[in-house]
């Protein structure tokens, strides 16, 4: 027996106190002369020994109440608990969609449970299923909640990373230790561009191999051309193979508006050219037949019209354009199709009056004034920034502080002064931050701009970016739900600096609104677990936001091969950090200990102690 904290053992010198009253209460009734005691009733003395017996059993109540108390404060576990204890056992199971060839995902099922069911008895399981992330399934506890939880289990459409499964495993697994089993395919992939892993050495690894490689073909790349559509078909088995590409238009399931026969060589990519002069807009659905390989890279989705400019919306004073035409025009000013923007000027009023879905259509807010915007307005504002969209706030005189906090409800409101002396200069505190990476050595020309008169905004709202000369925040980013906030603490008019006069302020300008909408890569095709806000998990073709563009989301290609690293290459790439033992005996100890619980069973005890003292006292 051991305890966790044996200081508290020390309070047990308080049974010292019941011990002293007893002893003190030793007194004996001192003798008073009576005149006469023969008209007195005779009455029996109670006899001593049954009175000193009854002292004694609320005397060893009251210690034993004491001892109880301290020994529970000290948390007791048993130490031949702690000796056998081997920590947590942790099953991560490969979800990734190379696992959906035939029957591969089952047997990784199957070795799951074994798994499960060797494990010792009172043994403490978790389970993590991973593909690009890792996640917690089930927390370490019960055999019966491993079990439940490797039954919802399916294989999805992400590609293989091997990294988070181990952070993830070394933190559920805490300073404990205990056992990994990882039941993967060993597809190489899924170490490409990763550093190799780190995992505590009280914590053991064990790899099982979910299937040996298995031929895949796999649809790699669709794109439009002007009266056909290619398609790329990639065959990574050692045999040839032979068979169509069948087109859809529109909806996927639907009748093959076109289909191409092929044949694609061992370890060979092929390029199909099906005739098309459907619309040049809307989607494709290009899809093939390959039921010895992976499910999920047998069809693309491929998006036909190419990417407008996101709009952008800026809101003054009056809507006349008069308040907003340097940033108008700055943002007019990117000639890349994916690279710049489609901006309209509007007034307060008439934002107060659009809706939500016509609010969606655009990818960023530009707000030069408050003037006009209602209740409505902010509510469709702040729905708006937090479902994905981005919004600029420039601290122009027609902002006013109180209507911004109201706008995206902060807590406590934005407080905002004027500066009571020259702000200074714009220097740039994160040169590598995304507004400022493109400047590169040229960031110091926003030194040159000349302010007359800013905000004084606080730095609690949000991170700072850009500060002036005096040490104020001058840039501050802010993140609402999915969409982000950035504020500059001056106008953007030429009315308190020069800042629209400096060739800095296009870019700038462009930088800022790019990196608040998250439209810096505003391209069409996606790979699953990277599409933007409005996209779903699986592949097919969405309405993304902000901006209201269609998207389409695909598997990632990488993941069609079928290269593995053997058991030994893939050990090497782990390693096994020294965890300190004095450290690790600890966090073991406290694992046992909060196991077993054994400092409920002292108070239950003490509980039961003070109940006998309290019987024992009143007879």
């Amino acid at each position: 027996m051991s305890f966790l904290y044996p200081a508290f053992l020390v309070g047990a010198v308080a049974i010292a106190l019941p011990i002293v009253l007893h002893l003190l209460r030793r007194d004996v009734a001192p003798e008073v002369p009576f005149s006469s005691v023969r008209l007195l009733k005779r009455s029996p003395v109670e006899r001593t020994r049954r009175r000193r017996l009854r002292d004694l059993l609320l005397l060893a109540a009251r210690v034993a109440a004491l001892l109880l108390l301290a020994a529970a404060f000290a948390r007791p576990y048993a130490t031949t608990a702690a000796a056998t204890d081997q920590g947590v056992l942790l099953v991560a199971v490969d979800r990734s969609y190379s696992m959906t060839a035939p029957g591969r995902f089952a047997r990784a099922l199957d070795l799951a449970r074994a798994a499960v069911d060797g494990a010792k008895p009172m043994a403490r399981i978790g389970v993590i299923a991973f593909d690009e992330r890792a996640d917690i399934v089930a927390a370490p506890g019960s055999a019966a909640d491993a079990r439940t939880a490797l039954t919802g289990l399916r294989a999805g459409f992400a590609g293989t990373r091997y990294g988070p499964v181990f952070a993830r495993a070394t933190e559920a697994a805490g300073e404990a230790g205990g056992t990994l089993v990882l039941i993967t395919d060993l597809q190489r992939a899924g170490w490409e561009d990763e550093q190799p892993a780190i995992m505590p050495s009280d914590l053991e690894l064990q790899v099982l191999d979910a299937g040996a490689a298995t031929p895949n073909v796999a649809i790699t790349a669709v794109r439009k051309t002007t009266d056909q559509v290619v398609v790329s078909v990639a065959n990574v088995g050692s045999e040839p193979f032979a068979g169509d590409v069948r087109l859809t238009a529109g909806a996927p399931g639907g009748p093959p508006a076109a289909a191409a026969a092929f044949v694609a060589d061992a370890s060979a990519t092929v390029d199909v050219a099906i005739p098309y002069r459907g619309s040049a807009s809307g989607w494709v659905a290009a899809a093939i037949d390959d039921r010895s390989g992976y499910a999920a890279d047998n069809m693309r989705y491929a998006v036909l019209e190419a990417a407008s400019r996101p709009r952008v919306l800026i809101v003054t004073g009056d809507g006349t354009g008069r308040s907003g035409l340097y940033v108008s025009r700055a943002l007019e000013a990117a000639q890349e199709d994916d690279a710049g923007f489609d901006p309209h000027i509007v007034a307060g009023s008439r934002l107060s009056a659009m809706a939500s879905g016509e609010l969606a259509q655009h990818a960023a807010i530009v707000l030069l004034s408050t003037r006009g915007v209602d209740r409505r307005a902010r509510e469709t504002v702040s729905g708006f920034v937090r479902s994905g969209g981005g919004l600029l706030v420039a601290a122009a005189p027609d902002v006013e502080a109180p209507v911004l906090s109201m706008l995206l409800d902060w807590r406590p409101a934005l407080a905002m002064v004027e500066h009571d002396s020259d702000p200074g200069r714009l220097s740039v505190t994160d040169p590598r931050h995304p507004i400022f990476k493109p400047f590169g050595a040229l960031a110091a020309n926003l030194g040159q701009v000349r302010f007359d008169r800013a905000w004084r905004m606080p730095a609690t709202a949000g991170d700072v970016m850009a500060r002036f000369t005096d040490g104020s925040a001058a840039l501050i980013e802010r993140r609402e739900g999915h969409g982000r906030v950035i504020l500059f603490a001056s106008d953007l008019d030429k009315r308190s600096n020069d800042f629209p006069l400096h060739p800095a302020f296009v870019p700038f300008a462009i930088e800022a609104v790019r990196h608040a909408s998250g439209t810096r890569d505003a391209g069409r095709d996606y790979v699953v677990g990277q599409a933007p806000p409005g996209a779903g998990p699986d592949p097919g073709v969405y309405t993304a936001v902000p901006g209201a563009r269609r998207v389409s989301v695909n598997v990632d290609p990488r993941e069609s091969g079928t290269a593995r690293v053997t058991l030994e290459e893939f050990t090497r790439m782990v390693q096994r950090v020294e965890q300190v033992p004095a450290a690790a005996a600890s966090a073991r100890a406290r694992e046992v200990e909060a196991r077993q619980s054994l400092w409920r069973y002292g108070l239950i005890l003490m509980l039961g102690v003070l109940v006998v003292e309290s019987f024992v006292g009143r007879t």
